[in-house]
């Protein structure tokens, strides 16, 4: 009796155990947030494709009495802030609702002020968009990428129609802001969220080409020169960056996406002074004969 008692409380540690566990593994991932974020997209409608790349750094922007986060669009292989367009801005409330406020854009990417995603609702619950068309939430299912565990809404249209897929922290499978009503109302419009970039690391790819412009020749498509290395990292004084390819050209960029510095260098290996740079995160991009690449750095 004994040791069935035992062996009973065993098995509700155990469970118990399994159940915190699996709590802890799961943490809301916010859309706005600290560092630099960069949306790839391609959207076509009525027979027009259109390449497009949006940037969200920590710069606040106030429109219309309210606090947003400035949104960039632009079309280079770098974002820059002094020469993207900002277009407007976007911000997020405590109850996981993510709002933007800014120009109208291409065909089938309209917006001037809408939530653009609710990651509160819950599986039965609708979406109203513009207040007009309902989109239901069918599922919520938790996925990992990169290692980390974020939840996934999947919207329908009359209950039956696929129409996307929402990710926390990454947003809509379609674009960043695909306009998911005109998809309904024309039935051409289509998107892709080609590529997501947080603090310079791709976290989120899908189709088989990279993230340059496809439609302006291939020499706008970089390559990555993956033999790129950087030491010691975190750092508080200095960088060493080495290469198996003669590195070209080195330029650093802080938290709100604003170049800080650039060399040249026509060398395999190039040590930093970073003793000038406030703690934070950095980001360091590195052309060489074989291609560019950015890495993170992290000073102390």
């Amino acid at each position: 009796m004994k040791t069935h008692v035992y062996s009973l409380v065993l098995w509700f540690v155990f469970a118990l155990l399994c159940i915190t566990t699996q709590a802890q593994e799961y943490t809301y991932i916010p859309m706005v947030k600290q560092g630099v974020q960069i949306w790839t997209t391609l959207a076509s409608s009525e027979g027009y494709q259109h390449y497009n790349r949006f940037a969200l750094n920590e710069e606040d922007t106030i429109i219309e009495n309210e606090t947003y986060k400035k949104l960039y669009w632009f079309q280079d292989s770098i974002f820059n802030p002094l020469t993207a367009e900002c277009i407007g801005g976007i911000r997020e409330n405590e109850q996981k609702q993510v709002y933007y406020k800014g120009k109208s854009s291409h065909q089938g990417e309209t917006w001037r002020n809408v939530m653009l995603y609710d990651f509160s609702l819950s599986v039965g619950d609708t979406y109203y968009l513009y207040g007009d068309l309902p989109f239901e939430v069918v599922a919520v299912d938790t996925i990992e990428i990169n290692g980390t565990r974020r939840r996934q809404l999947t919207l329908n249209w009359d209950s039956s129609l696929y129409v996307c897929t929402w990710t926390e922290g990454i947003g809509n499978n379609l674009g960043l802001l695909f306009d998911i009503e005109m998809r309904i109302v024309t039935g051409g419009a289509n998107g892709e969220l080609r590529c997501y970039e947080y603090n310079g690391e791709l976290q989120y790819h899908q189709g088989e080409e990279g993230c340059g412009n496809p439609f302006v020749g291939l020499n706008v498509i970089q390559k990555e020169d993956n033999s790129i290395i950087l030491y010691p990292n975190p750092t508080s004084k200095e960088v060493k960056i080495s290469s198996e390819n003669i590195i070209n050209f080195i330029e650093v960029f802080n938290s709100l996406g604003q170049k800080v510095y650039q060399t040249n260098v026509k060398q395999k290996e190039k040590t930093l002074d970073i003793n000038s740079l406030s703690k934070g995160v950095y980001i360091i991009g590195v052309t060489t004969d074989m291609g560019y690449i950015r890495k993170k750095l992290i000073k102390e």
